[in-house]
Order: structure tokens, then C-alpha cells, then sequence
């Protein structure tokens, strides 16, 4: 019997170098289609976390609404900050976001400080813990995380030592404060030049009124200067009056502070200062040059300068986020129209309209 004769094995053909250039092609124009994809869904991941990021803010300042009966005070003035033993409402000196945190399971925070005295070492470590403390929902993700940001807030009245900390928490949300910079000179920062240096002669009485209408001091949003609005003052309805929304800023200045300039105030304090531009925005300044539309709600854009720092906007491609009085959230597009936007930011101007 012959024996069956081998096989032999073939030789495995290697690549050409054509064929591998081919396949790596193919990889890369992959990689190309798919990036842009992958890209896209991130930023829809992180759009959709900023909404829900403004969702909670939004709940907070219903929820102390329901707490308390009037939506959270915008405080005193950049010269001031949040304090623990200066009560809620027009007699915080901190802002809006302060006046929230127990709503939004932020209690521990809130407390930093109470009991004791503003000259002491032991409140002042307590402030400096709050002050570089970041509360992630403050944060758009699309913009930054959630960390203390350089800062250059000025001269403080009571709390001097913050004004030297080299980073505080900041906030990338505002507080509607109308369709007007100001009134009879109540606007930002006008405030900060006529109160004491201390809190110890701080009279209720002798504040102005910012919330009624019958004196020529109102302001016209939700949350402004020492204000103290109760559902009945949105007369406009809940549904229909903006109350928080995303504020413009200069993509350079993310994580940097800018040098000066008008347009460099609007991300340059903290999260917990009184009422100022880092964290309210206004739909229209009748009293200033700028038209209507120079207040129109804008994508971030590097170079742009005042009034920019004063409208609302968004890192997010085609429009922005805004909380409705009542919670809910809305995305509005850049391209509203300037009057509907100016409508939106009144309480009570009997044009109750959609912002969409």
C-alpha cells in the first residue's frame, strides 16, 4: 500500500502596502463619521444635564416660594455676601442661590457660619469653607466643572477676608431681573455706596421698596434688590414670566478671570454675592443707549463686550435654557424675538405670551 503523498501548505500571501494603506483609510474616514457623532451626543448628554441642572435651581426657588410665600430675595449688593445670621428674605445680604441651598439638600451649607460672630477666627474659617464649596447643579457642563474659579470681587463690607481667597464658588445660572437695568437709580452696584460698612445699623425701614409698583423704585423681574415676590405679583402668570435662566459669558473667561472692561463683570464675583450682574441678567435697559436687541439672549462669543454681560446665554448651539416661575424649564431660542423676550422678563406688564 503507497503511502499518501503530503500536502503542501501554501504560503499565507502578506499585504501589500497598497491594501494596508486601503484598510487604514477605510478606518480613518470610520473615525470621521463617527466622531462628529460621538461629539454630538456628548454635548446632548451635557445640554440635557443642564437642563436638569436649572430644573433642580427652579424647584428650589418654588419650593422656598411654598416655604416661605415669596420667591427668594436677589440680596444686597456686590459689597455684601451670603451670612448665616442675617436672616432670609430682603434681610439676606447673600444671593438667590444662598437663599436656596436648604431647598435644594444643601442644608449643611447653609448653616456654615450660624451662631457666630462676623469678627470672629471661627466664623471666618466657616466662610471661607462656604465660599470655596461647589455645589455641582450651579454648573452648566458644557462650560466647566464644578470648582472654586478665580475672581476679583472687590472691597467687601462685612466679610472682608473673601475678597483676598484666590478662587470662590461661582455660578453659571442668573436670576430674571426684569426688563430694566434699574430704577430711579436702584440698579447693580448702586446700592453698595450708600450702605454702612457693618451690618449693626441696617434698618429694615430704611430700605427702599423694590417690589411694590406704586413707588418709582420697583423693579420689574422676579428676583432683584432685596425683592420679596409672592405668587399674586406675577400677574403676567407663572407660566408665562421667566425666573432663572443661562447667563451669557466669554468662553475665554471659563476658567480664567478677564482683565477689565464692561463686558468682563459678568462672571467676576462669586456665587453668593448680593445683587450684581454675576448672577442676575435683565431682557432690556430702557434707561441705557443699547437697543432692545443688544439685550437679545446670545451663544457664548469670545470679544463680545457690554451690554452682553448683562442679557442671558448659553454655551449651547441654537438656543438656551430658562425656568418658567412656575418650575418648568423652557428652551428659547436665540432667534426670539427681542419685544417677546422683554415680555417674558415682566411680572406684570399684561403681556402674558410664549416665549416660543
Amino acid at each position: 500500500m503507497h503511502p499518501l503523498p503530503k500536502r503542501r501548505s501554501q504560503p499565507r500571501r502578506a499585504f501589500t502596502l497598497v491594501e494596508l494603506l486601503v484598510v487604514i483609510a477605510i478606518i480613518a474616514t470610520l473615525i470621521g463619521l463617527l466622531l462628529p457623532a460621538v461629539q454630538s451626543a456628548r454635548e446632548a448628554a451635557r445640554r440635557t444635564q443642564c437642563k436638569n441642572h436649572l430644573k433642580q435651581l427652579g424647584l428650589g426657588c418654588v419650593t422656598h416660594m411654598d416655604a416661605r410665600k415669596h420667591l427668594p430675595s436677589g440680596g444686597w449688593g456686590s459689597k455684601y455676601t451670603a451670612d448665616a445670621n442675617e436672616g432670609t428674605g430682603p434681610d439676606q445680604p447673600g444671593s438667590w442661590y444662598y437663599a436656596i441651598l436648604p431647598y435644594i439638600e444643601e442644608q449643611a451649607l447653609a448653616d456654615l457660619g450660624k451662631g457666630l460672630s462676623v469678627t470672629t477666627a471661627a466664623f471666618r474659617t466657616a466662610s471661607t469653607t462656604l465660599h470655596q464649596s461647589p455645589v455641582p447643579s450651579f454648573h452648566c457642563p458644557s462650560r466647566r466643572t464644578a470648582k472654586p474659579y478665580p475672581h476679583n470681587w472687590g472691597t467687601l463690607n462685612a466679610q472682608t477676608w473673601v475678597q483676598n481667597l484666590p478662587a470662590v464658588v461661582k455660578g453659571d445660572y442668573a436670576a430674571s431681573s426684569g426688563d430694566s437695568l434699574t430704577h430711579a437709580g436702584v440698579g447693580f452696584g448702586s446700592d453698595n455706596y450708600w450702605l454702612p460698612p457693618s451690618y449693626t445699623s441696617l434698618s429694615s425701614p430704611s430700605w427702599t421698596d423694590t417690589t411694590d409698583q406704586k413707588t418709582r423704585f420697583y423693579q420689574t423681574g422676579v428676583i432683584h434688590y432685596r425683592s420679596k415676590i409672592r405668587p399674586k405679583d406675577i400677574a403676567d402668570g407663572t407660566s408665562k414670566t421667566y425666573m432663572l435662566g443661562e447667563k451669557f459669558l466669554s468662553p475665554e473667561g471659563y476658567e480664567t478671570m478677564l482683565p477689565g472692561g464692561n463686558g468682563r463683570y459678568g462672571d467676576n464675583q462669586g456665587a453668593w454675592s448680593g445683587f450684581e450682574w454675576d448672577n442676575h441678567r435683565v431682557a432690556w435697559n430702557p434707561s441705557s443707549t443699547y437697543q432692545q436687541a443688544d439685550y437679545q439672549p446670545r451663544q457664548d462669543t469670545a470679544g463680545v463686550d457690554n451690554p452682553g454681560f448683562l442679557a442671558f446665554g448659553s454655551a449651547h448651539s441654537g438656543g438656551l435654557n430658562m425656568v418658567m416661575c412656575d418650575g418648568s424649564v423652557q428652551t428659547v431660542s436665540y432667534d426670539i424675538d427681542p419685544t417677546t423676550h422683554r415680555y417674558q422678563a415682566n411680572r406684570f406688564d399684561g403681556q402674558a405670551v410664549n416665549a416660543n
